[in-house]
């Protein structure tokens, strides 16, 4: 049984690194398992039903649709134009928008992904046209990217519960703010002392003054814009408000909250900024539909993998051999944040949640961490990996958009990864109030 499971492992490895895609490679590697183990196949087909067979993972497309919506709609913007007003004057403050833009977007859409495209689409343009050098930007909004996990609502903590029977969606999200709170802040300070070595405004198409200038010809219009500006910002902050308020105060429940968020954003998107036709809302709605359901395939083939896992005791085995390497708790956990951090090189966090959790939860209440504490590990050393080279996801994305090599993204983005991403591991792994503070005093 132990060399199919290997050959398994093996087959889906292989896979994934030659571009074949998650279900598939993890549809394969089960195969191979029951072919070389003579293992019955007759439990999967319930397996898959039971993978899907969730109530919260109905939030999920709700979720996804309200965070494209809100990138077409125009909020995104709105929410620029914002953090330039509260930052923009300050040394390096055009550049400190960005992990500003990050938690107020990652609170709209809950997506590591969605944010960092938003933000290399719509920010770098007008940055570099100030004179930041456009490698630096795609580093930054690379690093950015995680706070998407971390602002709740997230997609991530959705599919965490999916998997932890004994976790809670609304813990969950209240489990990441302050730790998400903390890393923007601290990319606000590495910026402001980091900055001047890719910034030069003498290259400069456009000064910070005209860009954060709005003043129209005739005072009547400078009003207008004003009001207008005021109105949508409201409009904008208005989502994150009304659905975690919702589900904190007892009104709906996470999965009704992302279907208020998704109405909430066609509404605004439709009738306030009047970017959506009805057309153009059916379109987005079939490009979510499309996005999730490469999740629901995916889901029932990593589900299927978890049980041969379970039915081959992984779990209990991989929690003797690091218990037989050590009985410390400090030194477990921080092989489980090696773990996860080198996992983050290759794969999407939604993937290895569905991997990862059922092997490693058993481990983390054996040495009496809480499944809450254990997501937002996750969260964090996953987010950490996607920015890590050489293998960064992340890097790749903003690249790709931008149009760079990739190796022009690696130098800006070591002081990221060491200065900030390794130390925010090792806070919420080694002081777990940052995760459970705001749970244990609102939900308790």
């Amino acid at each position: 049984m132990a060399t199919s499971l290997i050959i398994a492992l093996v087959i889906i490895l292989i896979m994934i690194f030659t571009g074949v895609a998650m279900p598939f490679a993890f549809l394969a590697g089960c195969m191979g398992y029951a072919i070389t183990s003579g293992a019955s196949t007759g439990s999967w087909i319930q397996t898959s039903f039971k993978a899907i067979n969730s109530y919260s993972i109905i939030a999920m497309p709700m979720f996804m649709i309200a965070g494209t919506m809100i990138e077409r709609s125009g909020i995104a913007g709105t929410l620029i134009k914002a953090a330039q007003k509260l930052v923009g004057k300050f040394k390096g403050g055009m550049a400190m928008t960005i992990p500003i833009v990050a938690c107020f977007f990652g609170a709209l859409s809950g997506s590591g992904t969605a944010t960092c495209t938003t933000l290399s689409s719509m920010m770098a343009p007008d940055l570099e046209k100030q004179g930041y050098e456009r490698g630096y930007l795609a580093a930054l909004i690379a690093a950015c990217a995680p706070l998407g996990y971390m602002i709740p609502p997230n997609v991530n903590a959705i599919i965490f519960n999916s998997v932890a029977s004994d976790s809670s969606v609304a813990e969950l999200f209240m489990a990441t703010i302050i730790p998400g709170l903390i890393w923007a802040a601290a990319y606000i300070i590495i910026i402001r002392f980091g900055y001047s070595k890719y910034y030069h405004p003498e290259k400069a198409v456009v000064t910070k003054e005209e860009l954060l200038s709005e003043q129209e010809s005739s005072e009547e219009a400078a009003k207008k814009t004003k009001k207008s500006f005021w109105t949508n910002l409201i409009a904008a902050i208005g989502m994150p408000v009304i659905v975690m308020g919702g589900i904190y105060g007892g009104i709906f429940t996470s999965t009704e909250a992302g279907a208020i968020g998704c109405l909430y954003a066609l509404v605004i998107g439709a009738f306030l900024f009047r970017k959506f036709t009805l057309k153009s809302a059916f379109h987005e709605f079939c490009n979510t539909g499309i996005s999730i359901g490469s999740l629901m395939i995916l889901f029932p083939m990593t589900y299927i993998f978890s049980r041969i896992l379970v039915m081959e005791q992984v779990p209990s085995m991989l929690t003797n051999l690091i218990l037989s390497v050590s009985t410390n708790k400090y030194v477990i956990l921080l092989m489980i944040d090696i773990i996860l951090f080198i996992a983050g090189f290759f794969v999407d966090c939604s993937v290895l949640q569905l991997v990862f959790v059922p092997l490693l939860l058993p481990l983390c209440k054996t040495i009496g961490v809480s499944a809450t504490q254990l997501a937002v590990i996750m969260f964090v050393c996953i987010g950490v990996g996607t920015i890590t080279p050489p293998m960064a996801m992340n890097i790749f994305l903003t690249a790709k958009i931008l149009k760079l090599d990739t190796k022009s993204v690696i130098a800006p983005i070591w002081p990221f990864v060491f200065l900030i991403g390794i130390p925010m591991i090792l806070l919420v792994t080694y002081v777990p109030a940052f995760s459970t503070f705001l749970p244990n005093l609102l939900l308790h």
